[in-house]
């Protein structure tokens, strides 16, 4: 009985499935994030999404979803319990808007070294700074808002075909600027210091406004575009508070410009500059629908 030749199966072959997707196995917008960016393998998400936190201090949980894992809390609750129990990342609240509350990531001691390593893998420049963050919180909501604007001209640049190499927050631009003018003024004096600052502002893309002083952006991308061109972004992040004449100002500087907030992307209407003219409008904590949880 068991050398018996097996008979082929005499029922014809199922047809194909019609279903194009793939069974789903998780949040939804995953599905879509791959179908407009394509797969990204999880590893490349979880060392672009520590990069993020190093480069810029603190990040919300939400973005960070959105941003890096393709809209998929789940995943993103996965990296992140990975990161806590290896010691490389904390998790803490701030306040937004309101005083709603949301997540941020920041990197602990160990998470700054990881960060390090992963950056100079990534192509970044061997003096992007990665440091240990100083929260603000009542700078919070504005903080994690120029994250969201710096992934928006990311994109854009990927679109080009351009590369980062390095992002410069405010607080460092304007340290280089006061350090190199402190050192002129101690060692030529006041006029030195004063050339000095203007030399810096220029090495450093900074324009001057009609009053002399430097413009600072809230953040600044360096990168190398599809023919090896080295170019930067100045990227200003205006909220409610901010006033008209800054505004024009650094519009007229040729800063991207992006909103944080309905009331400030009144403002950059007002001026010509909302989403449809270069400027964008970036939903925070305060402006998502409710129904999105942060795991």
């Amino acid at each position: 009985m068991f050398d018996r030749t097996v008979e082929p199966d005499p029922r014809p072959a199922a047809p194909p499935s019609r279903n194009r997707n793939r069974m789903r196995k998780g949040h939804r917008r995953e599905y879509a994030a791959d179908r407009e960016r394509g797969s990204i393998p999880f590893p490349e998400r979880c060392a672009g999404a520590l990069t993020d936190i190093g480069v810029h201090g603190a990040v919300s949980h939400r973005d960070l979803a959105e941003i890096r894992f393709g809209g998929h809390p789940y995943a993103t609750r996965r990296a992140v319990d990975t990161w806590i129990r290896d010691g490389l990342v904390t998790e803490g609240t701030a306040k937004g808007p309101n005083d709603n509350p949301f997540k941020i990531v920041t990197l602990t001691p160990a998470g700054l070294a990881e960060a390090r390593e992963l950056a100079a893998k990534r192509g970044m420049d061997p003096g992007q700074r990665i440091e240990t963050p100083r929260i603000r919180a009542a700078q919070a909501s504005h903080d994690t808002a120029v994250y969201r604007a710096c992934a928006e001209e990311r994109e854009r640049l990927r679109r080009r075909g351009a590369k980062v190499r390095r992002v410069r927050l405010d607080a460092e631009l304007k340290s280089a600027v006061a350090r190199a003018s402190e050192s002129a003024r101690r060692r030529n004096g006041d006029r030195a210091a004063d050339r000095e600052r203007r030399r810096t502002a220029e090495e450093l893309g900074l324009p001057l406004d009609g009053a002399d002083r430097v413009l600072y952006p809230d953040a600044q991308i360096e990168y190398e575009d599809a023919e090896g061109r080295t170019g930067r972004v100045n990227i200003e992040v205006a909220s409610g508070d901010y006033r008209e004449p800054a505004l024009r100002a650094k519009a007229a500087a040729g800063f991207a410009m992006h909103a944080n907030g309905p009331a400030a992307q009144g403002m950059l209407s007002k001026l010509g500059l909302g989403s449809g003219d270069g400027g964008s409008w970036l939903k925070g904590p305060a402006d998502r629908d409710p129904a999105s949880v942060e795991l």
